[in-house]
This record gives structure tokens, sequence and C-alpha cells, in this order.
């Protein structure tokens, strides 16, 4: 099989990583890692044959894939935040039509609101599922 060109093995390098993103498989990306090592040494005239570049495209991509998929999946934990960010924590709200309106949004609750009539003034401890827990 002839030699492939650089280029080519650069265009396959950046598709695999590009399709990485898109499926998050963490084995695309290295054997386009791979892909892009070959295209550098192929650049360089490192070898002469294309089967021996692709064989050895697909041997870093397995080499980098076992070696660093512990890593990639601890930098995958770190940025997983499994604490919900809160835009609303609580404040004074308003009884409006059998809902609380606090910071130009109606919230559900809970709580028995029957006793409050439109108008009167609610203090909201917290925004707990999208329901305001009153004090």
């Amino acid at each position: 099989m002839e030699v492939i060109a650089w280029y080519y093995l650069l265009a396959a390098g950046i598709i695999l990583i590009g399709i990485e993103a898109l499926f998050f498989s963490f084995f695309l990306i290295w054997i386009g890692v791979g892909c892009l090592a070959v295209s550098v040494l192929t650049y360089f005239g490192f070898f002469e044959s294309g089967i021996a570049q692709i064989s050895t495209a697909f041997a870093i991509g397995l080499i980098l894939v076992f070696a660093l998929r512990k890593w990639s999946m601890n930098m995958l934990n770190k940025t997983q935040d499994d604490t919900e960010e809160k835009a609303h924590q609580g404040g004074i709200g308003t009884i409006d039509k059998g809902m609380i309106k606090m910071g130009g949004t109606f919230w559900q609750s809970d709580d028995d609101l029957s006793a409050y009539k439109d108008g009167d003034k609610v203090e909201v401890v917290d925004i707990v599922n999208n329901k305001a827990v009153l004090k």
C-alpha cells in the first residue's frame, strides 16, 4: 500500500477528534491523536508504507487509551458538579393569585397559602424543587 500523504492523516486526526466531541467515547480522540502523530512523522519521511502508518496510528491510539483512561475519567468527574446552582435562595415574596411572587418569578408552594390574601408579604427561606419554602 502506498504511503498516505501527511495532510490526509492530519485531516483524519482532526475529524476523529471532532467526532469525539459528539460521541464522548474516550476512544476516538486518542486514535485521532495517533493520526496526528503519524502525520508529523510522515511529513519528516519516517514511513514507506500506508499499512505501517495506519498500524502505528492505531497502536499510538490504543496505548494512549489504556495509559490515559483513568486520568481522563478523573478529569471528567472533576468537571461534573452535583450541586445545583440556585438563582433564587430566599427573600421576601408577595402572595399573588395563590402563588408567591418573588424577584419577578411566580413560585408554587407546598405550604397552605389559603390564610393569605393577595398582596400579603411572606418570607421565603429557600426554593426546593421549584417550590417556595416559607418560614
